[in-house]
C-alpha cells in the first residue's frame, strides 16, 4: 500500500509551476509481513471530537497574509505580535490577499478547529483538529483555539507560513501566552518554543 500525494486543485499557474502544485509523489509505502497476527476489528464509530464553543472566545484576532508579510510586517525576533491569556479561547481570522500564491498557515502551541471558509461551513476534511490550514488566494478562514497551558511571558510561540521559502523570507510572527493579569515580557531573540500542539 502506498500513500501518495497528488496535485492540488488551486488553478494557479504560479503555484503549479514554482511550488510543486503539479507534482505527484509517493510519501510512504507500507509492506506487510508474510505472516500477520490477527488485528482487532475496526470500530464502527471513531472517537467524537469535542467542539470548542466560539461564543466563549475572549477575542478575535485578524491576520492578513500578503506578499511575504503578515499584517504588513515581516518577522522581528524582538517583537511580540500577540499576547494570549492562558486558559482562554480565541478566534483567529486569517485572510490571504495579493498574488495568486497559496500559503499554509501554521500555529505553534495549539491545535485548532476550523469554523468557516469564506463564511461557509468547512468541508468534512477540515472537521478535525488541525495545526496547519491551507489559505487559497483571496479567501478567509476562521479558526478557534484554546490556549490551555505553557504560559511564559518571555518565550514566544510562532505562527507562520509553513512553506519554507516563505517563512525564510520573513512570513512569520510570534505570540506569548501569559497568566491572567500578567504582562508580556521581552523576548530573548534566541529562544522560542516549538510547541507543535
Amino acid at each position: 500500500m502506498t500513500l501518495r500525494s497528488y496535485p492540488v486543485e488551486l488553478d494557479n499557474f504560479l503555484s503549479d509551476l514554482f511550488n510543486g502544485g503539479n507534482d505527484t509523489l509517493d510519501v510512504l509505502e507500507l509492506r506487510a509481513a508474510a505472516d500477520l497476527a490477527p488485528s482487532p476489528a475496526v470500530p464502527a464509530r471513531l472517537a467524537p471530537i469535542a467542539r470548542l464553543d466560539p461564543a466563549s472566545a475572549a477575542t478575535t484576532r485578524e491576520f492578513t497574509l500578503a506578499g511575504r508579510k503578515i499584517n504588513g510586517r515581516g518577522m522581528d525576533m524582538g517583537r511580540i505580535d500577540a499576547v494570549v491569556t492562558r486558559d482562554t479561547t480565541e478566534i483567529w481570522e486569517i485572510t490571504k490577499r495579493g498574488d495568486g500564491t497559496a500559503h499554509s498557515f501554521h500555529v505553534h502551541d495549539v491545535q485548532f478547529q476550523v469554523l468557516s471558509v469564506d463564511g461557509e461551513r468547512p468541508p468534512a476534511e477540515l472537521g478535525g483538529w488541525k495545526d496547519t490550514i491551507l489559505l487559497e488566494p483571496d479567501r478567509t478562514v476562521r479558526i478557534v483555539a484554546r490556549f490551555a497551558d505553557y504560559a511564559d511571558p518571555d518565550v514566544p510561540y510562532m505562527f507562520h507560513c509553513h512553506l519554507n521559502k516563505h517563512e525564510d523570507q520573513g512570513m512569520m510572527g510570534q505570540f506569548v501566552v501569559v497568566e491572567p493579569g500578567q504582562e508580556p515580557g521581552r523576548p530573548d531573540t534566541h529562544s522560542h518554543r516549538n510547541g507543535h500542539g
